[in-house]
């Protein structure tokens, strides 16, 4: 299991992570990808290009973006990758925006 993140103190510190968070889920194929992903299995690359309509290498490229930024891990079988949220923490960081952009839009949850 992961290790807990060390908590930052330094508002110098907490506001490059939060940016290198907000960062990796800038685009709305990422997104697309962790949403997909809160069904709590490990996915292919392949459904992930499918659930986000994206070319197979566009979603290499994102699913590195999300592995780099720790917010996925890929799970390597024989020869197939599996990438699955990379814990908790990322499923209620999903789920939070989810209801931050409902609260803000007036969409019905």
């Amino acid at each position: 299991m992961l290790k807990p993140a060390a908590v930052i103190t330094d508002d110098e510190s907490l506001a490059a992570a939060v940016a290198a968070i907000a960062s990796a889920m800038a685009d709305s194929s990422r997104v697309k990808m962790l949403c997909a992903l809160m069904d709590g299995r490990a996915w292919t690359a392949t459904e992930l290009a499918t659930a986000a309509d994206i070319s197979a290498s566009t979603a290499s490229a994102h699913l590195s973006r999300l592995v780099n930024g720790r917010l996925l891990v890929c799970l390597a079988q024989g020869r197939h990758r599996y990438y699955r949220l990379a814990g908790a923490d990322v499923a209620g960081l999903v789920e939070e925006l989810d209801s931050l952009e409902s609260s803000i839009s007036g969409r019905a949850r």
